[in-house]
């Protein structure tokens, strides 16, 4: 009998071999040669998913943002019930801290995402994720502020639109302090330096 494929299943292991290639030697060394190698199968069988270097390319960076995507709804409801329990704040750090390198997993992307970023000025397909994904993270900022405003959790004078762009900044901040840095800069201080922003949010507007 033929063996059977499955090829969601196969498209997802291709991409894990693009995200070990990109850490361990670079974008430019994931070709589609490479990522054969990598995955242990023959050209043949990579080029029937993806016939160029920058189809595996766009696949893996957009499976970046799938799996983050997987991770923010599987935890949906349980976000709306700690809302519900007027715990606006434990709700927000539930869905901001799914887009934070925080444990292993998360970590990984968030290195492949990094070195995907840097290529990002020469591939416009590329350049056209990562904008997608900016304008994912900016709407997740704006959501969850905006649902603790319906808590009563932003003060009346905060600016959400402004306030929006404020944690977007400290969340990418963040995320590289995590790479850079691991040492000096822990989950649990991430963790703290975002619940006092988000607690800041409570007092009226500086000025």
């Amino acid at each position: 009998m033929p063996i059977r494929v499955d090829h969601a299943e196969r498209r997802s292991a291709l991409a894990d071999a693009v995200w070990r290639i990109v850490r361990r030697d670079g974008v430019p060394a994931a070709s589609v040669r490479g990522v054969a190698r990598e995955a242990g199968l023959s050209m043949g069988s990579v080029r029937y998913f993806f016939a160029t270097q920058d189809e595996l390319l766009d696949f893996a960076m957009r499976e970046v943002i799938d799996r983050a995507g997987k991770r923010i709804e599987a935890g949906a409801a349980a976000r709306s019930a700690i809302a519900a329990a007027g715990r606006g704040v434990d709700a927000a750090m539930a869905l901001l801290e799914q887009s934070l390198p925080l444990d292993e997993e998360r970590l990984t992307e968030a290195r492949v995402w990094a070195a995907f970023t840097a290529q990002t000025l020469s591939h416009p397909g590329m350049a056209a994720i990562r904008r997608e994904a900016d304008e994912g993270l900016r709407t997740i900022c704006h959501d969850s502020l905006a649902g603790l405003a319906e808590l009563g959790d932003v003060h009346a004078s905060r600016d959400l639109a402004l306030e929006t762009e404020r944690l977007w900044a400290l969340l990418d901040g963040l995320t590289f302090h995590l790479l850079l840095d691991p040492v000096r800069t822990s989950a649990d201080v991430v963790r703290t330096a975002l619940r006092i922003h988000l607690g800041d949010l409570q007092g009226p507007a500086p000025g």
